[in-house]
């Protein structure tokens, strides 16, 4: 396609060489090799991509979009804003794929991987013609594509978006993560369905304060992104999108009134059994979830999946049948007859909700905690997070979450902060924690293992170095 082609319609400040330029690919990663392609370029939050074009330049770069000039003899388009523009850019170059798909978009603190998952499993239980990206990876009929964020940069997007449509898949569920909203990753893209699970501390590192972050989020709860919008009533930030709302809305809850909800919940570590009310009609569901906020994540899929017309037997068969998704509430019986469970849960309210489950279900038994927080994030939660794990357990092992280029003594020091008792062990070597809790437990206790989740690596100064915590587990079991 030529350049020139590529720019209708868009606004543009200036332009330098030639538009009739060829181009074959497009990219905003100055790394990445691809034949003669147009290179975005733009101020990010810790790089400038501007001064990468000589690296772009011999990866197959043969023309730019800029925010300023750079020094090159190749064609440039001068644009007041890159971001603003790439999704309009990459709609001419793949036309419009994203029209030929029903996008779902689940966003939220917690639960926008599991909730995602559950959609697309229903889906595809009833017809294999639904796409998944999020944390986890990129699914689709039969492949696999690993995924290194919740939300694709925008022209990693409309790639896949394109590779959907070649393979014949009709719906695609996604999570939005707040990051995606803000750098205007999903700019453009009109929704069938987003579903807002919930809002709690996370992320205050890049928002600075809950109010930003909150406002961050409304910004998809409306018709310029979604015709429908499935929200969580029984969050207080649910309740304020719940008003200002532009789309259509549906709300979920089980403590608060709601169009939809859930009643009669019973549940143990092997799973639960509760009744709908969705659109009226009552449903009678099984499942291998347990714990209160996954009876929120199915409560939304559902509502989704009725949306989309789905039959009520399908969506019962299906959760029967769906195991918890991976690195997500996901247990293992151990030889010494205790239960490991490995969590995500990295927010304090993550936290809590699932310690709050386990100490229910735990009984008589002692419940052990081993969870670090991650450098370079949100420092105000972590002695919030050491708080929460020692009222609700027994004994803590305080390590390594992926400390990335903070100093992991410190990280620690900032999670006993806000612990009042001495029912812990700081041992920064995960592995080695994960160890103790279990040479400590006895049969019928529970050990959750909370942070990293499905994770396959631990980011320690820059480098990424295999660890996965089922490995770790897979010995004991």
């Amino acid at each position: 396609m030529k350049l020139k082609d590529l720019i209708k319609s868009i606004k543009i400040i200036d332009y330098k060489g030639l538009l009739e330029t060829d181009i074959i690919s497009l990219s905003q990663k100055a790394n990445e090799k691809k034949e003669k392609f147009l290179f975005f370029c733009y101020k990010g939050v810790n790089f400038d991509s501007h001064d990468f074009v000589m690296s772009a330049i011999d990866n197959g770069c043969v023309a730019l979009i800029v925010e300023r000039w750079v020094d090159c003899d190749l064609p440039q388009i001068l644009v007041r804003n890159t971001r603003n523009i790439m999704p309009k850019v990459c709609k001419n170059f793949f036309k419009n794929p994203q029209k030929k798909l029903k996008l779902i978009g689940v966003t939220g603190t917690n639960g926008k991987t599991t909730t995602s998952s559950l959609i697309y499993q229903i889906f595809n239980h009833n017809n294999n013609d639904t796409a998944l990206i999020g944390t986890n990876g990129i699914f689709y009929k039969d492949k696999i594509i690993n995924n290194n964020m919740t939300t694709p940069d925008t022209v990693d997007l409309y790639y896949l978006f394109d590779e959907f449509v070649k393979n014949g898949i009709k719906n695609v569920v996604m999570e939005v993560s707040a990051h995606a909203i803000d750098l205007k990753k999903i700019k453009g893209l009109k929704y069938e369905v987003g579903i807002f699970t919930n809002l709690t501390q996370d992320h205050l590192d890049y928002f600075k304060t809950m109010g930003k972050y909150a406002i961050c989020k409304s910004k998809f709860l409306t018709k310029n992104y979604c015709k429908n919008c499935i929200i969580n009533i029984d969050d207080k930030y649910g309740q304020m999108f719940t008003k200002l709302c532009s789309a259509k809305v549906l709300t979920y809850g089980i403590d608060n009134p709601a169009q939809n909800f859930a009643l009669n919940i019973n549940m143990d570590i092997s799973g639960s059994n509760f009744i709908v009310n969705v659109f009226d009609e009552i449903l009678d569901i099984k499942t291998n979830f347990f714990c209160l906020f996954n009876i929120y994540n199915i409560l939304s899929a559902i509502i989704c999946a009725k949306i989309f017309k789905i039959d009520s037997d399908i969506i019962k068969q299906s959760l029967i049948k769906i195991k918890n998704v991976d690195g997500r509430l996901n247990v293992f019986t151990l030889r010494n007859g205790a239960k490991a469970i490995i969590d995500y849960a990295h927010t304090p309210d993550g936290l809590e909700k699932i310690l709050f489950c386990l100490k229910n279900l735990s009984k008589d038994n002692s419940l052990i905690t081993v969870f670090g927080c991650g450098g370079n994030r949100d420092r105000l939660k972590r002695s919030k997070m050491g708080r929460i794990a020692e009222i609700y357990s027994d004994f803590i092992y305080i390590t390594n979450d992926n400390p990335r280029d903070e100093e992991p003594e410190k990280i620690a020091q900032n999670i006993i902060m806000g612990m009042k008792l001495n029912n812990y062990l700081i041992e920064l070597d995960r592995e080695k924690a994960i160890n103790l809790a279990i040479n400590k437990a006895k049969k019928g206790d529970i050990i959750l293992i909370a942070g990293k989740g499905a994770e396959q690596y631990q980011e320690i100064k820059g480098v990424k170095y295999a660890f996965n915590d089922e490995e770790i587990l897979r010995k004991f079991i």
